[in-house]
């Protein structure tokens, strides 16, 4: 799996499509720490929204860098498109994974909080950055173009999802009576972000039981995609 990891992290470079995302997450990070002090836990928060984004972002270029051609080529030479899809998975968590450390420890290392940040609320914070991030990463995935052929139809349903992921609690709101099992669907964004800004207070049951439940929908994603991407015909755009 690591050559298969590497190869694609290669080509994802050499395609230079990720310079979008990652300028997106670099500009959005450095304008919000671009006065200080700030606080740390809300200042986490936002910046996991931030990771959230560029991540879903991230996972449409990475998934639509390669050629039809060429994917079906080491589709084929792995005997198994599930296999090729738990590669690129793998791969985009290796840069979620990166990104997350990145941004949990900048304001660390440049002083930008105006307190002590401490261990408990950093490992707090790279916890839910990282599932933020692979939530973008586990939405993007069946948006990518040999899913939805239409690059303008994609970048819409993903942003559309996107902006009722963020707007999640005010949704819920309105979500009652026979509408209350639609709660379900929606990303659960809005949870890690309130775990995270009340990070300081929250009993650990409660910080735990938000980072399950992304948990949870990020492998329920993922599990569907897997499952029929053995089924999908990858040589077409």
């Amino acid at each position: 799996m690591m050559p298969l990891i590497s190869y694609l992290l290669k080509s994802y470079t050499r395609s230079q499509r990720y310079f979008a995302p990652l300028a997106g997450v670099v500009i959005a990070v450095l304008v919000l720490y671009s006065y200080r002090p700030n606080p740390v836990m809300n200042s986490y928060a936002a910046s996991a929204v931030i990771l959230f984004i560029g991540c879903a972002s991230l996972g449409l270029s990475f998934l639509n860098h390669e050629h039809p051609v060429q994917r079906q080529l080491a589709i084929v030479h792995l005997r198994s498109a599930r296999r090729y899809s738990m590669g690129g998975i793998l791969a985009l968590g290796i840069l979620t994974l990166l990104f997350d450390v990145i941004i949990v420890m900048y304001p660390v290392i440049t002083g930008q909080f105006s307190e002590p940040a401490g261990i408990y609320r950093i490992i707090l914070a790279l916890i839910g950055h990282a599932l933020l991030g692979m939530l973008g990463v586990s939405l993007s995935l069946m948006l990518q173009s040999s899913w939805v052929p239409k690059r303008n139809h994609s970048t819409g349903l993903i942003l559309g999802i996107l902006i009722l992921s963020i707007g999640g609690t005010q949704i819920s709101g309105l979500l009652t009576g026979p509408l209350l099992p639609l709660r379900l669907l929606l990303p659960p964004v809005a949870p890690v972000m309130n775990a995270l800004m009340d990070g300081d207070t929250l009993p650990v049951s409660s910080m735990l039981s938000s980072f399950v439940h992304v948990l949870l929908y990020i492998a329920l994603l993922m599990s569907v995609y897997l499952y029929k991407s053995g089924y999908k015909d990858y040589a077409r755009t």
